[in-house]
């Protein structure tokens, strides 16, 4: 349903683009996570893709036609792609039932009211309906956002980190909420994270972009077993290098260096052990002087020596750069 192509965004001042050469296609119905670190170009991605900002060159297409920039329309964006912000964007003067109403106003009264019903009950808001904004919690607020953005019947949603001023398990929660509500009101949808729980929980497909590049998209599973690139297999976690016996270096994840493993086995001295709750992370170093993070279901003393093997390896070898 969405094709980019060759997408560029440069901001004056800048050293390299926003946005650089960046290509990717959106299947009916996907859901898509765009990871990346600060000022990787996520959010900028995100308001192209919106017609919010007008590309400096590059297409992008939806349902086979180009969209069209900003300054080209009376009012800015596609009817048919929605995107929900991390400040909720609600009516704080209306209620809950009163501002998914308000999105409706172009509906006869009798569908007002039965859409109305249906996005409530779908977003958990039902018991709400006559709260006003500011007696939400801040999980709520952002559920009435979205049944806002539902009631226009969008075919594309784009969610810029709408959940990253929530307490943990709450943001949990409500990414599995949202992506079940989206699965059954069959909308596409673009999620813009900088955490890779969030991408791992909810996506279908992850892209990676670094300095406005997309530097790989596949499914959660690839991304984190064959990373193209070592930043990219450490933005998704610990990772260690190592040096196999044939003197070439390998890299493997911290929870996949485990005691009792007969492959890859070598001694390491304790530094410190941390208590996670399930498990501690504990530094170490090996007799080579390479520092190094495991998992360990007990606490370790500082000082002793351990003896590790490799679980499993990385499916693809990176340079050490």
């Amino acid at each position: 349903m969405l094709k980019v192509r060759n997408l560029n965004k440069k901001y004056p001042g800048e050293h390299y683009g926003a946005v650089n050469d960046l290509s990717f296609e959106l299947a009916d119905q996907e859901v898509l996570a765009v990871v990346g670190r600060s000022g990787s170009g996520k959010s900028t991605l995100l308001r192209m893709l919106a017609g919010l900002m007008k590309p400096d060159s590059g297409s992008i297409e939806f349902n086979g036609e180009p969209l069209k920039n900003p300054e080209d329309q009376l009012i800015a964006g596609h009817e048919k792609i929605k995107m929900v912000f991390q400040d909720f964007q609600v009516k704080q003067n209306m209620t809950v039932a009163e501002n998914v109403r308000y999105k409706l106003l172009h509906f006869n009264k009798e569908y007002q009211n039965e859409r109305c019903d249906e996005l409530l009950e779908l977003c958990g808001l039902q018991a709400l309906a006559q709260k006003m904004p500011h007696e939400l919690s801040g999980g709520q607020q952002q559920r009435l956002s979205l049944a806002r953005a539902l009631a226009d019947d969008p075919e594309l949603l784009l969610m810029d980190e709408p959940f990253s001023n929530l307490d943990p398990i709450i943001k949990e929660d409500l990414l599995i909420e949202l992506t079940e509500i989206v699965r059954k009101e069959e909308v596409s949808m673009i999620l813009v994270s900088h955490d890779t729980r969030d991408a791992m929980l909810i996506a279908d497909r992850i892209a990676y972009l670094e300095e406005g590049r997309l530097l790989q998209i596949d499914r959660p599973e690839v991304i984190y077993k064959r990373p193209q690139t070592l930043a990219i297999a450490r933005f998704f976690g610990r990772v260690n290098r190592l040096r196999g016996k044939d003197g070439s270096d390998f890299f493997v994840r911290a929870e996949h260096l485990q005691p009792n493993v007969t492959e890859n086995t070598f001694t390491a001295r304790i530094e410190s052990c941390a208590f996670l709750g399930n498990k501690y992370l504990c530094r170490a170093r090996t007799v080579e002087g390479e520092e190094i993070t495991f998992y360990h279901e007990k606490y370790l003393k500082a000082g002793i020596e351990i003896d590790l093997g490799v679980f499993t390896r990385f499916e693809l070898h990176f340079s050490a750069g």
